[in-house]
């Protein structure tokens, strides 16, 4: 029997001498709202970390700020490029499992990490207080053995959102339910440094207090992941979960109606629906609503809505000025709480009143200012997707800023529209138009298109006065990486004005329609006196005067055809007009080609003059490129 007992105490104290504790695994990834690769592999990683439960695994989701928008990054992107930077990731998506690299992430792996025992235990939990606009979370580390460390031994702690739901999807990967989303790391994204050596039974508690972001979309979503990391290794070594705690009453503003995207009288009558996001009834709250950064109104509420149940409420009638303005709307005190989180299903829309006037033709714009959209214009963007944005390339005309549609991000079928201030066409001329330079490449086949319409009744109504797409559209050739034009890689389009003339409230609008193919610019827009390509013919017989290259470098031929034998002559000018070419054709009586050799030309706009003996002249605007 001494035996046996002497065996037997041998074994108990070789248990307690090496206890381990059970492990908790964590699953980071790395993941992005436009990343096509992402929206195809996400579903079964979320099915292994359901599967597997929050007992043996929990995760943490870092959504980066490439390949295309991502409104989750964009609320912490600091923070979540320091995890990037930590793990060297280079593309998405990306896991690690307990800082392992390229670990695959399904129940396999999970439980044979989870079947190691750790040499830490973690206790994870969190309070918030009254009105939950802050949050106290306490961890809590014991040594279950002695433990030396490779490298700076590190404790993170994580807010997460557990699930973020969108209406439609905020990128462009179709993508609408995100999961343990890290919104905020705790107290920061270097963590609290712990010591590298531990001995059996080593406590540590640690306490934090973090105010509630502004951007969490559901407070009764937010949990805690807390973990204990090696930098030298990065292995995790273990992880602590605290869950989400129910929110009794969350109530917010679901959607927005009746906000114009533009109109040309002052004032609207909106509505809101309001949707109670918890599990008590609601009864009672505030509606608030603001326009920029006026003075706050409040409409009181009452009812009776279930949890998840919605109601509409229309507000009172809504007066505001000319220009572009941000309608915003929220639900606060629902039941006579000041429950924090219900700012956080605030909606906010755009919206311009166009005033009673237009503004007076001409209207010319080059981006030149880093203001965007420019003071009076305007975007609209239904997918909040990629869209109209100034791009820094080489311009038209030598400009060094434009427009850019991103048609390399944005998912086929969307579209996205770029409002000119209204145009008052009151104009002392015969003829108008616009003109405006166009830059464009494929990527293989696509079809994006690029369309010019306007309006003559505040958009009840649009006629198209441009369109085209694919191939017609293109200025260069097919590319497979994002399009940026060089100099020489722009067209000049030019479309006639002259039906609107004398129309005091003119819209005009460039609409781009994706088909997921490459990127499109627009540069030099001018909407002017003036007829179409430049050309005012004033009693002269010329029935063809064309400028081809337009824009050229150093040489370009100039087409005259006339109708009849009359003395011709040329000239060219520059913006100043100082005389840098001319030359007497004498009679011309059909066709006649004059070269121009523009070698010894400034880069810049110049004006091509054709003049008869009889005192006709037409002009040409043409462009010179160096």
């Amino acid at each position: 029997m001494k035996k046996t007992f002497t065996v037997l105490s041998l074994m108990l104290a070789s248990t307690f001498a090496f206890a381990q504790s059970q492990r908790l695994v964590l699953v980071e990834a790395f993941s992005q709202a436009s990343c096509g690769p992402c929206a195809a592999q996400n579903p079964a990683l979320n099915a292994a970390l359901t599967a597997a439960g929050t007992n043996k695994v929990v995760s943490v989701k870092y959504q980066t700020d490439w390949p295309g928008v991502d409104p989750m990054n964009a609320q912490n992107p600091a923070e979540v490029d320091t995890r990037v930077a930590y793990y060297n990731v280079t593309g998405v998506p990306s896991r690690r499992l307990d800082g392992n690299q390229g670990t695959t992430v399904d129940a396999t792996t999970i439980d044979n990490r989870y079947n190691i025992p750790s040499s830490f235990t973690l206790t994870t939990t969190h309070t918030f207080n009254a009105d939950m606009s802050a949050a106290t979370v306490n961890v809590n580390i014991t040594a279950s053995q002695a433990f030396t460390a490779s490298g700076n031994l590190v404790l993170h702690v994580a807010m997460v959102e557990k699930e973020i739901n969108f209406a439609t999807a905020p990128g462009t990967n179709g993508e609408k339910d995100f999961y343990s989303v890290m919104r905020k790391m705790i107290p920061g994204d270097a963590g609290s440094t712990l010591p590298g050596t531990w001995t059996s039974g080593q406590s540590q508690p640690f306490t934090f207090q973090v105010n509630t972001p502004n951007y969490i979309y559901n407070l009764g979503r937010i949990a805690f992941v807390a973990w204990i990391q090696d930098n030298g290794s990065k292995e995790v070594h273990q992880a602590g979960y605290s869950a989400p705690i129910p929110v009794p009453t969350l109530a917010g503003v679901s959607s927005l109606t009746n906000v114009p995207t533009f109109q040309c009288t002052n004032s609207f009558t909106p509505s809101v629906t309001i949707k109670n996001n918890g599990s008590t009834t609601l009864t009672t709250a505030d509606i608030k609503y603001q326009i920029d950064a006026d003075p706050e109104q409040t409409l009181p509420w009452t009812g009776s809505l279930a949890a998840g149940q919605t109601a509409t409420q229309v507000l009172p009638v809504v007066n505001s000025t000319p220009g572009t303005h941000t309608f915003k709307a929220y639900v606060a005190n629902p039941n006579g709480t000041n429950v924090f989180a219900t700012i956080h299903d605030t909606k906010t829309q755009q919206f311009v009143i166009i005033g009673a006037t237009g503004q007076a033709a001409p209207i010319a714009q080059n981006y030149s200012s880093t203001t965007f959209p420019p003071a009076n214009w305007f975007i609209t963007n239904p997918d909040n997707g990629p869209t109209w944005v100034r791009q820094t390339a080489a311009g038209a005309n030598s400009t060094t800023s434009c427009a850019k549609m991103d048609f390399y991000a944005s998912t086929a079928g969307n579209v996205d529209e770029f409002f000119m201030p209204a145009v008052d066409m009151n104009i002392t001329s015969t003829s108008a138009a616009l003109d405006f330079y166009v830059a464009y490449a494929t990527y293989q086949t696509e079809q994006d298109k690029l369309e010019v319409k306007v309006s003559t009744d505040c958009g009840s109504t649009w006629s198209n006065i441009f369109t085209k797409q694919g191939t017609a559209l293109q200025t260069a050739n097919p590319q497979t990486t994002p399009f940026t034009p060089t100099a020489t890689q722009w067209r000049l389009e030019s479309v006639n004005m002259t039906p609107y003339l004398n129309q005091p409230k003119l819209l005009v609008k460039f609409v781009a329609t994706s088909a997921y193919g490459n990127n499109l610019f627009i540069d030099e827009i001018n909407l002017r006196a003036g007829a179409v390509n430049g050309i005012e013919n004033n009693n002269i017989s010329v029935n063809t005067f064309e400028v081809f290259p337009n824009p050229f470098d150093n040489q370009a031929m100039i087409n005259i055809n006339t109708t009849k034998a009359e003395r011709i002559s040329v000239e060219v000018v520059d913006m100043l007009g100082n005389r840098v070419f001319s030359q007497d054709l004498g009679v011309v009586n059909g066709l006649y080609r004059q070269e121009l050799n523009a070698a010894n030309w400034n880069a810049g706009v110049y004006f091509v003059n054709v003049t008869s003996s009889e005192g006709g002249k037409v002009t040409k605007k043409v462009n010179v490129i160096k």
